[in-house]
């Protein structure tokens, strides 16, 4: 999985990838993607603020449900 960051132009709804609540946007999004830079979906920005090694143990997880 890779992480892709992009400006954000205005306030969008999105759901957290790993909490699934429903967010807005700032200024920046923080999105998971495959190898190939398909997009999962959003990381909220308090998921974030939680720090890389939880996000990092969350992301395992989900990744291994796409496995299963």
């Amino acid at each position: 999985m890779k992480f892709q960051i992009e400006c954000n132009t205005g306030d969008i709804s999105k759901m957290c990838l790993i909490c699934q609540e429903n967010f807005q946007t700032d200024e920046a999004r923080l999105i998971v993607c495959n190898d190939q830079g398909e997009g999962y979906g959003d990381i909220c920005h308090q998921c974030i603020a939680k720090g890389g090694n939880w996000v990092q143990f969350q992301l395992q997880k989900f990744s291994q449900k796409l496995l299963a």
